[in-house]
């Protein structure tokens, strides 16, 4: 029969007092020398006792309430590691058995990644390789989320800070992580209380909606057919002996393999989302009747797009014949989009970003294209709740964070004619 647990109690040895408690992180007794700790007489041991048997019962109670002992010594790395490995397992059910919504999509899998793995990383290079899930607080979360906020980083060429909603979205999967690594057994946390206070997501300035004008969507077009184009040459800078600089004119020595301008010309005339244009196939092309039926990676949803014979009017009538044109081009091809020595199309961020450029636009994203098409849609006359449908998400959606004022478009009664993309 095991013997019964003491309390925290002080034990003399050869000379020397020690402390005997128990650390409910592991179930086995601890012993300190209270010399060590700083007790070094009667009066000081004898707080030092009260403290640690006070400890002992609060350990004792969370321990009751979770169900199991705790793991409070549990390196908090270590912990990450293991939820990144359980996400990649979850991503693969998910590859595995598409139909059965089981798991992570690859598109989810890889934000998590790039957001709790680069939490993983901060927390090595600031020192914290050895830190347990039990000494985690809300300051040293307060202090990395300040990190992501102020870090240095890109979008193309140019150095950028994160916006609020950025951070929100590291925000978010760390607090995923942490919700994850708080409900094992044993738990790891001692009270995960003041850790979602942090962890919530801050308020931040609604992104405005944005449609284009025909003159910014027919210079992105431009630019990208430019770009395409065997002749075009680009001006390199290259530092010489003594801090000299010289500049010369070159051929772009790479293509990207999923060409700009086609899936420029896609999104902005379907509406749909990145993801869903690149997987598009010419299965899910009917181009007798032209219709383009969409395979929602983000919803599990499928759609069907009319691009002519629309109740609401005719969507884009001429990309129906360059569709035609696109297939008769490459008649044995699996995807919509070329995607030249890679398995599937791909986003050309660096060339899209050169198009930017090249145009002089700020900034044309592919995401931001959805919201021209519902703008442009929504100053024709087709209703709200029909355009939400073609495009896969809600009514109120397409009202609240779609939909912006177009004050110029060109005159006609389709969708391309109207941005001027026919």
């Amino acid at each position: 029969m095991p013997a019964e647990r003491k309390n925290a109690r002080i034990v003399r040895w050869r000379d020397e007092f020690y402390l005997f408690y128990f650390d409910h992180s592991d179930g086995k007794q601890r012993r300190l020398l209270c010399r060590n700790l700083g007790a070094n007489n009667a009066e000081q041991r004898a707080e030092l006792v009260r403290n640690y048997r006070l400890q002992e019962k609060l350990d004792e109670t969370e321990v009751v309430r979770r169900g199991g002992r705790l793991a409070y010594d549990t390196v908090l790395v270590d912990a990450v590691d293991r939820y990144l490995t359980h996400s990649e397992r979850r991503e693969v059910a998910r590859s595995s058995n598409p139909k059965a919504r089981e798991g992570l999509s690859a598109k989810s899998g890889q934000i998590i990644r790039e957001t709790v793995g680069h939490f993983r990383a901060w927390l090595e290079r600031a020192g914290h390789l050895r830190l347990t899930t039990g000494r985690l607080d809300a300051a040293l979360l307060g202090d990395y989320f300040r990190f992501v906020a102020s870090e240095d980083t890109r979008w193309g060429n140019r150095p950028v800070r994160r916006s609020g909603a950025t951070v929100n979205r590291y925000r978010a999967n760390v607090k995923a992580c942490l919700i994850y690594l708080d409900d094992l057994r044993p738990p790891l946390f001692p009270d995960f209380k003041p850790l979602r206070k942090v962890l919530k997501r801050r308020p931040t300035d609604a992104p405005q909606a944005r449609a284009f004008t025909p003159v910014e969507l027919t210079a992105f077009l431009e630019a990208a057919l430019e770009w395409e184009s065997p002749d075009v040459t680009v001006t390199v800078k290259r530092q010489k002996g003594q801090g000299k600089k010289e500049r010369f004119q070159q051929s772009v020595s790479a293509r990207p393999s999923t060409p700009v301008s086609r899936l420029f010309l896609l999104l902005a005339l379907t509406g749909c989302r990145l993801g869903e244009a690149l997987g598009l196939t010419w299965e899910d092309v009917d181009l007798e009747r032209g219709r383009v039926t969409i395979r929602a990676q983000k919803t599990g949803r499928t759609r069907v797009l009319p691009l002519v014979g629309a109740p609401e009017g005719d969507v884009a009538p001429n990309f129906l014949d360059l569709l035609k044109a696109w297939r008769k081009e490459a008649p044995k091809a699996v995807f919509v989009l070329p995607h030249n020595g890679t398995d599937l199309p791909v986003f050309p961020k660096s060339a899209w970003q050169m198009v930017n450029e090249r145009a002089e636009l700020n900034r044309i994203g592919p995401q931001m294209l959805r919201q021209n098409f519902t703008s442009y849609a929504a100053s024709l006359g087709i209703p709200s709740t029909v355009a939400a449908l073609w495009q896969g998400h809600s009514a109120g959606v397409a009202e609240r964070h779609y939909r912006a004022q177009v004050l110029e478009r060109l005159p006609g009664s389709s969708i391309e004619e109207s941005m001027g993309l026919s």
